[in-house]
């Protein structure tokens, strides 16, 4: 779920999560996906090549749900570029707000 959010420009939010999902409520998954963030220390750099791996796994068993082409290499590199540095300023950021006492929450919808 958190690799679909940050790979897709048009991604799932949890309430289609819990759409697909019936036996979790939005605020179930609001909740289980807030303490996978904590687990994982926000860490949600995921590479391409290992969520396109399970995106085509999966469209091989769903095609008619799966109508995205696969990236090009320029707009795979920048996104892959974005990531890094979107990683680095949120360090920086953490860093800076525990060197000030302060906690960071950063909430993907």
């Amino acid at each position: 779920m958190i690799a679909q959010k940050m790979w897709d420009d048009k991604y799932l939010s949890n309430a289609d999560f819990a759409y697909i999902y019936p036996f979790f409520n939005s605020e179930q998954i609001n909740n289980l996906e807030m303490k996978f963030l904590e687990m994982i220390q926000y860490n949600t750099h995921i590479k391409f090549s290992m969520y396109s791996k399970y995106y085509f796994e999966l469209k091989s068993l769903f095609p008619e749900d799966f109508n995205l082409k696969p990236m090009d290499v320029y707009t795979l590199n920048r996104l892959e570029n974005n990531t890094q540095f979107e990683m680095k300023k949120y360090s920086r950021t953490s860093l800076n707000n525990k060197k000030h006492g302060q906690n960071t929450i950063h909430v993907i919808n």
